[in-house]
């Protein structure tokens, strides 16, 4: 395990590379709030009678990653008030984005979609990635009620239920996909949610070297996309280093 301090400048370097890519300035600034919050101490309270959950305390937050920061700085800098998420599993996503709603005051609302994959079931997915959720608990389980005010959960499939859940919005701020990471899903999310992103929205998607469908996705709306890497942590030698993708419409 790095320095924290290493992790601070890992995650500091690489949001202010993305705020000058975006236009966005001060997008490490927000982390550096972040990283002063309570939320840690949050996390731990809410996994701390979990058996099943592998960690339980933290020497900082910043080892919840440059995903999770990245996330939580852009909805504070587009002022979102509009977030849909699909993939939810524990939850560590949603509460960073729910936090920078409540941190905004905005009257914002983060929407997320998942198909649980539990215990009796296994993997609703069909990517490789076998993460179950703990024994009787459901999708977002982290999630306090604290910050459950401005979450709208919907149960199910992505493809089943975005375009419905679309239909009823104006806009769309930001979108984060990290739901089934197949060409079929992620073409199908990409494509449907990049029109209803506002003028300067973001897309975001984890996994990407999962396959191509990021990079052809970029290629369709003719966009550069932004690559972001794993964390120095959880990197693996001869792997592709390369964690998640951000477009901006």
């Amino acid at each position: 395990m790095i320095p924290i301090a290493d992790q601070r400048q890992f995650i500091t370097a690489h949001l202010d590379d993305l705020g000058r890519w975006l236009d966005l300035p001060d997008l490490s600034g927000y982390a550096t709030q972040l990283e002063r919050s309570d939320l840690k101490q949050t996390v731990e309270a809410a996994v701390a009678e979990v058996d099943f959950f592998r960690t339980k305390q933290w020497d900082s937050l910043l080892r919840l990653g440059l995903y999770r920061f990245t996330q939580y700085s852009l909805v504070r800098a587009l002022v979102a008030t509009t977030v849909i998420e699909t993939g939810v599993l524990h939850g560590l996503s949603s509460i960073f984005l729910l936090q920078a709603l409540l941190d905004d005051g905005a009257a914002g609302c983060l929407i997320s979609i998942d198909a649980p994959s539990t215990q009796g079931d296994g993997p609703a997915n069909d990517d490789g990635f076998v993460e179950l959720l703990p024994p009787g608990l459901g999708a977002g389980w982290i999630v306090p009620p604290a910050h459950r005010a401005c979450w709208d959960l919907h149960i199910g499939r992505s493809t089943d239920l975005l375009p419905g859940i679309l239909g009823q919005r104006e806009s769309l701020d930001l979108f984060v996909h990290d739901s089934e990471h197949t060409p079929h899903t992620m073409l199908f999310e990409f494509e449907t949610a990049w029109p209803a992103l506002r003028p300067g929205g973001v897309l975001l998607a984890d996994n990407i070297d999962t396959n191509t469908a990021f990079f052809d996705f970029a290629r369709q709306v003719s966009r550069q996309p932004h690559i972001l890497p794993v964390d120095p942590d959880h990197y693996t030698p001869g792997g592709s280093g390369i964690r998640f993708g951000i477009l901006r419409k």
